[in-house]
């Protein structure tokens, strides 16, 4: 398998576990400010947001899987793959600021 394929494949599965949770806590936090109502609206929307985000990075890593040995894709992929990395560590510094700003 291409490096760029397989980083991509690993880039998304990680953002679709934690670009959820970090989605749903943007949404409620633009709408409120009470802490018993983000608590309790996080884990519902990010169940809500999980179901849409994972069919689709789960179709697209299938796609890459069966296509893990073209040339052309793997050099076409390398933008996506640096995409889902950036988003990846925007989630995390979102929840570190989180954290510790809060």
């Amino acid at each position: 398998m291409h490096k760029n394929i397989s980083n991509t494949i690993l880039y998304s599965l990680i953002f679709a576990m934690g670009g959820a949770p970090t989605i749903a806590m943007m949404i409620i936090e633009g709408q409120t400010t009470d802490p018993n109502v983000i608590y309790n609206a996080l884990i519902g929307l990010s169940v809500i947001i999980a179901c849409v985000l994972v069919p689709i990075v789960l179709i697209q890593n299938a796609y890459l899987w069966f296509k893990r040995n073209d040339e052309k894709l793997a050099e076409k992929i390398k933008p996506v793959g640096q995409v889902y990395l950036v988003l990846n560590v925007v989630c995390l510094i979102y929840w570190l600021s989180y954290q510790f700003m809060y």
